[in-house]
């Protein structure tokens, strides 16, 4: 579990979903007001629209028009959340921590990697890489030695093709030269050189792994 208690929620700007929802509403109000005021012209002025209606009519309108300006208050309260979340986030440069390593993020071009230790060595141990779906994506083979291992990943598919930038899982088996089986250790630990704020996720460097900073599980004094 994530010391922050969330499940990998996202940093980005909802300026576009929000011009959006704004620009929809808008369009809302400017039709109810074309037909209250085509239907105002075209009473019939010995029967005109019931009070009671009108003055429906017209809370409608209002109720319409406060949605729009809440739309955008509370934009900007987002995206002064999002600014003070990253600025927190910049306070973990320095500081060592202890993450979930299993999962790691590939940006389409640069090497994923993972830091496990393992419990013995292993001549060929099974290597599988799964997407954020579940889904495998790449089975291969690596060698083991007893403690610490590092193993990198280019984003090449079981199929050949190129894996798209995402994060992804991954899984360690093998068999000692006594035939019991390995235990593999996933947990990251290290010192925050770096946060990477590019992508919907903010990323941590950690010994050259890239990780999610919502898998870290404790923060200490880097010193």
């Amino acid at each position: 579990m994530s010391i922050l208690g969330l499940t990998t929620p996202t940093l980005t700007s909802s300026s576009s979903t929000t011009s959006s929802d704004t620009a929809t509403l808008s369009s809302n109000y400017e039709m109810f007001m074309t037909l209250l005021v085509t239907q105002m012209q075209n009473q019939d002025p010995l029967n005109p629209t019931d009070t009671s209606t009108f003055t429906s009519q017209l809370v409608q309108y209002s109720q319409v028009e406060q949605q729009i300006k809440t739309n955008s208050y509370l934009s900007d309260i987002k995206a002064l959340s999002a600014t003070q979340n990253a600025t927190n986030l910049v306070s973990y440069i320095g500081k060592t921590v202890e993450a979930d390593g299993t999962t790691s993020y590939f940006n389409g071009s640069d090497d994923a990697s993972w830091n496990f230790t393992s419990s013995a060595s292993a001549s060929s141990a099974t290597v599988t890489i799964t997407n954020s779906d579940g889904d495998t994506v790449y089975t291969g083979t690596t060698k083991l030695s007893a403690g610490d291992n590092t193993y990198t990943w280019d984003g090449t598919t079981s199929s050949g093709g190129k894996a798209s930038a995402g994060t992804y899982t991954i899984s360690v088996s093998g068999t000692s030269s006594s035939g019991s089986a390995v235990t593999i250790t996933n947990t990251a630990s290290g010192t925050v050189t770096g946060v990477d704020f590019s992508g919907d996720t903010p990323l941590l460097t950690v010994n050259g792994q890239t990780i999610s900073v919502w898998s870290v599980t404790s923060v200490s004094d880097g010193s």
